[in-house]
């Protein structure tokens, strides 16, 4: 019985205490985006727009960065909780049944898959770091 409690607490440390702390720096990182970009394009919107109505001036609800941060944003949180929580859901229902071991063997593999993709896609997203591994690799094969 007190395995299963560790089991419970472990998987609340590690993925539920982490979920709830980046959802609110997630929030707080997507408002501080979405006001900063409404405080600079207003200015821009105006400049060219003065012969426009009203209404021709509004901005977009959201705009197209601001939908790729939050796909960033979901996609990393949904990557991050089905890895861990696959693992450590398994880890508590070992401790209450026996389950089998292909079981196990696949919420391992879908934790490690989630981690793979996580890499991947901070890789993709990142210009500066493919530009820099793009340049050694082109050095280490130049003849």
């Amino acid at each position: 019985m007190n395995e299963l409690w560790l089991s419970i607490y472990t998987f609340i440390v590690a993925v539920v205490l982490p979920s709830l702390i980046n959802i609110i720096l997630n929030s707080l990182i997507f408002v501080h985006v979405r006001s900063s970009v409404r405080r600079v394009q207003p200015n821009i919107a105006t400049a060219w727009t003065s012969g426009f109505n009203r209404e021709q001036q509004q901005l977009p609800k959201i705009s197209r960065r601001e939908i790729a941060l939050l796909r960033q944003m979901v996609f990393m949180f949904i990557m991050f909780v089905t890895g861990w929580s696959a693992v450590l859901i398994v880890n508590i229902i070992i401790q209450v049944k026996s389950i089998s071991a292909i079981l196990v063997f696949i919420s391992m593999l879908l934790g490690e898959l989630c981690a793979i993709g996580i890499i991947i896609d901070l890789y993709v997203y990142n210009h500066e770091l493919r530009k820099f591994l793009y340049n050694k690799f082109q050095l280490c094969f130049k003849c």
